[in-house]
């Protein structure tokens, strides 16, 4: 579940990453009730098995059942992690679309909340793992072997363009990278299956923020809590 909004005193509307649909908004009537069935597992991070009413042209769909799959309580009694995870799951909204197949996308999203969940590492390497892979499912995962601008071979400490990654000296930067970040950036890219060992500075997730902010035209809103919490 990405987000939930109150629509009536009884009523919810609820967002979801389907596979099959993509961003999926749906209607669940008497989700507010202090008995209903509903109100019980439609909460932030669970992962659901939905039946709803499909109806062409409408953009809310009447949501009949759900049953939980999956609750993510290794991030839920976190704090630094749940705050932490509220990018990757706001990043997934805004990257997906209505009503258009999404299964890249949602198998990023759910094993990197599976990870997260279990994760005894640092919380900010993990999302920034979590980040990039979301990125390359939905097509906008960065450059990093040669230049954007002109093609050249970069450096050991190359610059990086939030546009679409990595410059040589000869071109335009938004900023540069040690020759450390870009070790990690490449690790990052390279590690599919798994958040790779080494941590990822606070600059490796400013970076991705910065990064995804302009690939989609758009800011945050969960990580100005985070800097506002963790700095």
């Amino acid at each position: 579940m990405l987000r939930s909004v109150e629509f009536s005193e009884t009523s919810r509307i609820v967002t979801f990453l389907s596979p099959d649909r993509g961003r999926l908004a749906c209607i669940a009537k008497g989700a507010r009730r202090r008995k209903s069935p509903l109100a019980a597992v439609l909460d932030t991070f669970n992962r659901l098995e939905l039946v709803y009413y499909w109806k062409d042209g409408r953009a809310v769909h009447p949501l009949a059942e759900a049953a939980l799959l999956d609750g993510f309580e290794g991030i839920k009694t976190n704090l630094e992690k749940a705050t932490f995870a509220a990018f990757p799951l706001e990043l997934a909204y805004k990257m997906a679309c209505e009503n258009d197949p999404s299964h890249a996308l949602y198998g990023a999203l759910v094993r990197g909340f599976e990870t997260l969940a279990i994760w005894r590492g640092d919380v900010r390497t993990q999302v920034c793992w979590h980040v990039w892979r979301l990125l390359a499912a939905a097509g906008f995962e960065p450059a990093l072997d040669c230049c954007i601008h002109c093609g050249a071979p970069v450096p050991e400490a190359p610059g990086f363009s939030y546009s679409g990654g990595v410059t040589c000296r000869a071109c335009r930067a938004d900023r540069q990278l040690s020759a450390h970040d870009y070790a990690m950036l490449r690790a990052l890219a390279h590690s599919p299956e798994a958040c790779p060992s080494q941590s990822a500075s606070g600059k490796i997730f400013h970076l991705l923020r910065q990064y995804a902010a302009r690939q989609i035209d758009t800011d945050f809103r969960s990580v100005r809590v985070i800097e506002q919490m963790f700095g």
